[in-house]
């Protein structure tokens, strides 16, 4: 809603006040210094007042308001007292209507009552003995006219620092839901992998903690690894949030351990990837193009959006395609762009049913839409096997070590 600087009451009142104040005094002077005029006497004060008296109790209706206050004016004039500050009560009402309500409206009505004022100021001194003169009159209108001016300087720049301080707030708004969704993204891929690769070890182990101890105490361990991983990832996550930055001398040397704003891990990391699905005998074949493994080949936080699209595509093929035998991820570079492919074979049993995207299909879909990229995502045809492809492009910089 288009609202002005004097829709509040507090400073109405202050304007309201402080114009009767000046109009009271004024009046009372103007009658001293002139013999000619009347005697102000109470319908003298009440007339010059209702200028003040309007402003602060008629905001809601400006063409009521205009009408009273330039009627006092006139019948002030016309019963010969004395001319002086009682024009000021008018003025503020002008003043008044044009800082409040909405901006087109207030500016018709208000110059609109200032003729009207000045029409009606002229006509009550025509019969007067002490009429001022023209340039009095004019000097008088042009007066009017820069207070108007000048409450319209007000209004418009009370209204940019209004809109400035709306889009702020809408910007900050914004910030907090990215980071929002960046933390839950975060968390959702790290614990969605490793809780995966828990849940595996767990069955294997209890599978064969009767007949294969050795084994058995093997998949304990797996646990025990990937739980801590997934610990300092979480933590390292929360730090984020935090704002914080692990102690000097903790987990110095733990990968992630200064974790920026973004995933930094490269491609050389992405076979670890694998194990949770490797202990289900599922053969996972990694083919990188060897020259994105050196250092600087690829800025860290694409490499972080490359890796987290694996990550997640495999903890979805455990997780949706039990009766997968192999996978198949490739990772080259195209014309300028990062092309990341995870391919599954679906296993036995055709297609996995259609069901809505969950919550790690979309984060990839940001992550790599936020970096300027594409995901497309379709089950396999007849043709081609009866698996789930994930395919990625990541626009490269033409600077390979710069991060865009």
């Amino acid at each position: 809603m288009d609202r002005g600087p004097l829709d509040r009451w507090r400073p109405r009142l202050f304007l309201a006040v402080a114009l009767a104040v000046v109009v009271t005094f004024g009046t009372l002077g103007a009658s001293h210094w002139q013999p000619g005029a009347r005697d102000v006497d109470a319908l003298g004060l009440l007339l010059a007042l209702v200028g003040p008296v309007v402003l602060l109790t008629l905001p809601r209706r400006p063409v009521l308001a205009v009408l009273l206050a330039v009627g006092a004016v006139g019948a002030y004039l016309v019963l010969g007292y004395a001319w002086g500050p009682v024009l000021g009560g008018a003025v503020g009402v002008l003043v008044m209507v044009l800082l409040t309500g909405p901006a087109g409206r207030a500016r018709v009505i208000a110059w609109s009552g200032a003729a009207l004022l000045w029409g009606t100021v002229v006509g009550a001194a025509a019969p007067r003995d002490d009429a001022p003169r023209s340039a009095a009159v004019l000097g008088g209108a042009a007066w009017t006219a820069v207070a108007l001016l000048v409450a319209t300087g007000i209004r418009e720049r009370v209204a940019r620092a209004a809109a400035l301080r709306a889009a702020r707030a809408e910007r900050e708004r914004t910030a907090v839901a990215t980071e929002r969704l960046r933390i839950a993204r975060e968390l959702h891929d790290v614990l969605a992998h490793s809780l995966s690769a828990i849940n595996v070890q767990a069955g294997v182990g209890l599978h064969l903690l009767d007949r294969d101890v050795e084994q058995a105490r093997s998949s304990l361990a797996s646990i025990k690894s990937t739980s801590r991983d997934a610990l300092d990832e979480v933590r390292a996550v929360l730090g984020v949030v935090r704002g914080e930055d692990p102690p000097d001398g903790e987990d110095a040397g733990r990968e992630g351990a200064h974790e920026p704003r973004s995933p930094t891990w490269d491609l050389a990391a992405l076979p670890r990837l694998a194990e949770p699905l490797r202990a289900r005998a599922v053969d996972v074949r990694f083919d990188v193009e060897p020259a994105l493994l050196s250092e600087g080949a690829v800025p860290p936080r694409l490499a972080g959006v490359a890796y987290r699209v694996v990550q997640e595509s495999l903890t979805n093929v455990g997780r949706h395609a039990p009766g997968a035998r192999s996978v198949v991820v490739r990772v080259a570079r195209e014309d300028h762009r990062l092309r990341v492919t995870v391919t599954d074979d679906g296993g036995p049993g055709g297609p996995p049913e259609e069901r809505p995207p969950g919550y790690g299909l979309r984060g990839m879909r940001e992550r790599v839409e936020g970096a300027g990229g594409g995901l497309r995502t379709e089950h396999g045809s007849p043709g081609r096997g009866a698996g789930f492809v994930v395919d990625a492009t990541i626009p490269l910089p033409d600077d390979a070590t710069e991060d865009a």
